[in-house]
């Protein structure tokens, strides 16, 4: 009797065994260990997709710096050099200043530039756990399949040696004319179809073993074992609702965006604000208050610029327009009130609060969309499981009339109620809806693994 097909505590076993006997003939190929934890690990160290988002970062980050820069302290020399010729008297001008300024504070909105590196950043980072995420449920469901290959293999291998006994003893009935050879030909028929159920999947174990290494960014010529298969899932519906609220990318990104979009709307009061600039010197050392034309925004910072080289002109000169020294102290102030500005500052106020509560309905919308989709994946999974049970048994069964329907034709003595008058159409018959209901089980079983996956992708969870 063949075995019963079902998955048992000896699948991670003899998996193990089976990749040890394959690599022990590939000559010149590393044997390396898998176990989930670390071909996860792997992949987010290797995997270019993920690598490259990680640059991405970088990139933005390194650009935010680039617009922080303004923040501190800047250092320069400048030098001036002129002469002039007037019949035999030549005259030369040498004048050299440091530079040394440092912004104090800055009141108002935040400038463009550094708002624009802001978002860089904090998208490019989104982006960053999007691709890492991607890149360990892409493991799992690699992981999820060679794992239920092997199972499948070794199931199937064991059949089939059973199926080349059955074989051989049909064989020595035929010669004795025992049994017709229609019976020979249909355990050799049913002995072939598990053989190339066999092959395709050694071709396909080759291919996704191949695309895990290349994901894990193993060496190429690396012989791979998988060490355990990945352990079940153990969630609450409620808990996987919370889980996928709080792991979602896309509301933490639209969550910045409401952020964001609070403080601009925020920012439109300073369209209120009184133009104001100032200046105030002693010697060489200023304190300045100034405007940016383009963004709402005031800077006051301290400028030092001392003489450092200076040779003054023998006579007054018509190129000299700036005082050689700066003595004495000096102060100035400007400012400028708005009384009416044509409801601008409101008009631009309600653009700004429009488009925020059209991010918060947003949010609630993908909220309860985020909800459905992780009821609905749920769901399935308890669908996909009782599937699978239901065709475990569907393979029992078939098996089971097969090999009742094969004992009453080959044994002529044998009498079953129910399976009088048979012929061997019946068997062959039976044959195909027992070679057809394993199909069926072994896809219900990738089904109820990938369902599981499906539900984790839509909780965005890799832990």
């Amino acid at each position: 009797m063949i075995k019963k097909i079902r998955i048992n505590k000896k699948l991670t076993a003899l998996a193990v065994c089976l990749f040890f006997s394959i690599a022990g003939a590939a000559s010149g190929q590393r044997l390396i260990s898998l176990q989930p934890a670390r071909a996860i690990e792997l992949a987010l160290q290797n995997n270019e997709t993920v690598r490259k988002t990680e640059k991405v970062v970088e990139r933005a980050k390194a650009n935010l710096r680039v617009s922080k820069a303004i923040y501190l302290p800047q250092v320069g020399v400048t030098s001036e050099y002129q002469r002039q010729k007037n019949g035999d008297i030549d005259e030369r001008d040498y004048l050299t200043r440091a530079q040394m300024s440092m912004l104090l504070a800055q009141f108002g909105e935040i400038p463009d530039a550094l708002d624009d590196a802001q978002e860089e950043v904090r998208k490019a980072e989104i982006e960053y756990e999007r691709a890492k995420k991607e890149s360990v449920h892409a493991v799992r469901n690699l992981w999820h399949n060679i794992i239920l290959t092997q199972g499948e293999i070794e199931q199937r291998r064991a059949i089939e040696v059973e199926l080349q006994e059955k074989l051989k003893g049909t064989r020595d009935k035929h010669k004795e004319k025992r049994i017709p050879f229609l019976s020979r030909l249909n355990t050799e028929l049913e002995l072939s179809e598990q053989q190339l159920a066999l092959n395709e999947l050694q071709r396909r174990l080759d291919v996704d073993t191949a695309e895990l290494i290349s994901l894990i960014g193993l060496d190429p010529l690396a012989q791979v074992v998988l060490s355990q298969p990945l352990p079940d899932d153990d969630i609450a519906l409620d808990a996987a609702v919370e889980l996928a609220l709080a792991s979602n990318l896309d509301l933490r990104d639209l969550q910045g965006d409401m952020v964001r979009q609070e403080r601009l709307a925020a920012e439109t009061i300073w369209n209120r604000f009184p133009e104001l600039s100032a200046e105030a010197r002693y010697k060489d050392l200023h304190v300045l208050l100034e405007q940016h034309q383009q963004n709402r925004t005031w800077d006051a910072k301290a400028l030092y610029d001392p003489v450092i080289l200076d040779r003054e002109r023998d006579v007054p000169s018509i190129f000299e327009t700036n005082p050689r020294t700066q003595n004495g102290w000096e102060v100035r102030f400007n400012l400028n009130i708005p009384l009416y500005d044509g409801n601008k500052t409101e008009n631009l106020r309600s653009v700004e609060i429009a488009e925020l509560e059209r991010l918060q309905l947003e949010y609630i919308e993908k909220t309860k969309s985020i909800r459905v989709e992780v009821r609905r994946d749920y769901r399935a999974v308890a669908n996909a499981k009782e599937r699978m049970e239901i065709e475990e048994q569907r393979v029992r069964i078939r098996e089971q009339q097969l090999r009742t329907i094969e004992r009453v034709l080959d044994e002529v003595t044998v009498d079953i109620p129910g399976y009088q008058s048979l012929t061997y159409n019946d068997a062959f018959q039976t044959q195909a809806q027992f070679t057809e209901a394993q199909r069926i089980f072994y896809q219900a079983r990738r089904d109820y693994a990938e369902a599981k996956e499906k539900l984790r992708e839509t909780m965005q969870w890799i832990e």
